[in-house]
């Protein structure tokens, strides 16, 4: 893998437990770690969903390896939220992790 090209700065969102002011339990987004990646769009599409359009986009993020990450972990980039589809380990070298994740854009009109 080329250094040069994890050129983005991301970061991996996790879940914790929390309350909030009514005693509830709630799930908090947290930082899991912030690392540089590659960013890419792999395909869109569009459909509709009660009476809204939406758009579906997945790309991919390529990144050094890190131990922990989940599929029902998060990520954020440039203020957008990814939600993670697959993690794939290529080789099962624990060079590189490639992570598919999918952002959702609602469009009104």
């Amino acid at each position: 893998m080329n250094p040069g090209i994890l050129r983005h700065k991301i970061t991996i969102l996790t879940s914790v437990e929390g309350t909030n002011e009514a005693g509830d339990t709630i799930l908090i987004p947290s930082v899991f770690k912030s690392v540089w990646a590659s960013v890419s769009p792999v395909s869109g599409r569009d459909y509709l969903e009660a009476k809204k359009l939406q758009a579906e986009l997945t790309y991919k993020f390529i990144l050094r390896y890190i131990s922990g990450v989940t599929p029902d972990m998060q990520l954020q980039f440039k203020g957008r939220i990814f939600l993670i589809q697959d993690i794939l380990n290529p080789l099962e070298t624990n060079e590189t992790l490639e992570i598919m994740a999918i952002e959702r854009v609602v469009k009104n009109g």
